[in-house]
């Protein structure tokens, strides 16, 4: 039953990946057939399950980042804002709250002060303080959300009207350049002096971080670790596309350059670590444009021209396991059974459920670890990585590129966005897509509550 997959379950089920759904019963097998899909449709189907992946992971770290473990309500801006009605996330450099009415329009905005903050520390403690302005960027007013300071010290700054109140009427450009809290008429609060002032620089430091868009650089910075890594992938592209039999002759010696040189030397793998944090974050174009353009060529190449540019060509531990091929005889090559194919193929699946829920739930486990890709910065590298890649390089003298084949999730990515040969159809891996696709939705609107019990 090629056109299936079979699973280990009785009654015998075949599941649809292919044109056919079968279904075994009673020694009677069916069959119902399932409309072809254009190969165009299946590409851009491809590419949308990934990038609405991505911005699932990219909105849940926004709301994160902006809200944190104690998420800012309407209630807590209410006092500032009566009509407010509803609270909308700001991914921008300002990364705090839009305020709405109930209407729609855009009354207000809100930021708070951790985990930015977080570094200011009063008598004993951080404070976070949620500072609310109207549409023209002036102060509203102050709250203080949650302390860790001395409780009494902090409710002594809150009943201080005139402290509390002393932000009211100041625009947000003029509160982020105080350095002289007394030379503009703020003072401390008797008997609670390093609480309010530990307040008042942690509103300051706030407002002065997103306006400085938390020091970001529009300047363009192209350097030799760029032109390296463009040069690696212009000649990976050669040995792709140019199938000159005089040219292909030097691809071993590009093979060793990459593990030397991109690998050992650079370091600059693709890995989760880095898609997680680009996606999460921003892709730090201005600092490394060369390695933004690796990857975005990376994921576009194959699914422009079926080429498998840098799984195939440029990956160093690819290449290493090629190497590791010719260590042994090829009798002595062990062969993986249909049924053993199958369950090493959810293997990638599986790591990326992982990379979600780590990226989803904020769990404590280094991603680099469940790839080898860290284990080539040979004085950085942790013990885990070290382990992936000597275990995927062993079981590659008996099981060829078995790695790559069955262990992989970033291949696993790179492989799901490649354009076919042929009558394209919706396959296995369009299958798993899928199932990516409801983990990250299910990790994103079932609350981390839930899933962390």
């Amino acid at each position: 039953m090629s056109d299936g997959l079979r699973l280990f379950l009785p009654p015998c089920w075949t599941f649809p990946f292919g044109h056919s759904v079968f279904l075994s019963l009673g020694g009677r097998r069916f069959r119902a057939t399932v409309p072809p899909i254009k190969s165009a449709l299946l590409q851009f189907y491809r590419i949308a399950v990934l990038l609405a992946i991505a911005w699932l992971v990219r909105s849940q770290a926004t709301n994160l980042r902006v809200q944190g473990d104690w998420p800012v309500t309407v209630s807590e801006v209410k006092p500032f804002l009566p009509t407010a009605e509803r609270l909308h996330v700001d991914p921008g450099p300002r990364g705090g709250l839009s305020v709405y009415d109930g209407e729609g329009e855009k009354i207000g905005y809100a930021v708070r002060t951790l985990p930015h903050s977080r570094k200011i520390v009063g008598y004993s403690g951080p404070s976070d303080v949620l500072v609310v302005f109207d549409t023209e960027d002036k102060g509203l007013g102050v709250a203080i959300r949650h302390s860790y300071d001395t409780p009494s010290h902090v409710e002594d700054v809150k009943l201080d009207y005139l402290f509390m109140e002393e932000w009211n009427g100041r625009l947000w450009s003029e509160i982020a350049e105080i350095t002289d809290f007394h030379e503009v008429g703020i003072y401390g609060v008797s008997g609670a002096t390093r609480t309010s002032e530990a307040i008042s620089k942690s509103i300051t430091h706030r407002l002065a971080v997103a306006e400085g868009g938390e020091g970001r650089s529009t300047s363009l910075r192209f350097g030799w670790r760029d032109g390296a890594l463009l040069g690696f992938l212009a000649l990976g592209c050669l040995f792709a596309f140019w199938k000159n039999k005089r040219w292909q002759r030097w691809r071993w010696l590009f093979s060793v350059g990459t593990i030397l040189g991109l690998g050992l030397w650079m370091g600059d793998l693709i890995a989760q670590s880095l898609l997680i944090g680009w996606v999460g974050n921003r892709v730090p174009w201005e600092t490394t444009p060369g390695l933004a353009l690796f990857v975005a060529a990376a994921f576009l190449l194959p699914w422009f021209t079926k080429q498998p540019v840098y799984c195939q060509f440029i990956c160093p531990h690819g290449n290493l396991q090629r190497w590791a091929m010719k260590v042994i005889p090829a009798r002595w090559k062990r062969p993986i059974s249909d049924d053993g194919k199958w369950i090493a193929r959810t293997i990638p699946l599986t790591l990326l459920v992982a990379v979600l829920a780590v990226a989803f739930l904020q769990l404590d486990l280094d991603l680099a670890g469940i790839e080898p890709f860290d284990a080539y910065l040979l004085k950085g590298a942790g013990l885990a990585t070290i382990v992936v890649a000597l275990v995927g390089l062993a079981l590659s003298l008996w099981y060829p590129m078995v790695y790559c084949k069955f262990g992989c999730p970033t291949g696993w990515l790179l492989e799901f966005v490649r354009r076919r040969s042929g009558k394209d159809r919706f396959s296995e891996r369009d299958w798993m897509g899928l199932v990516l696709l409801a983990a990250a939705a299910a990790l994103y609107f079932v609350p981390q509550s839930v899933w962390l019990g």
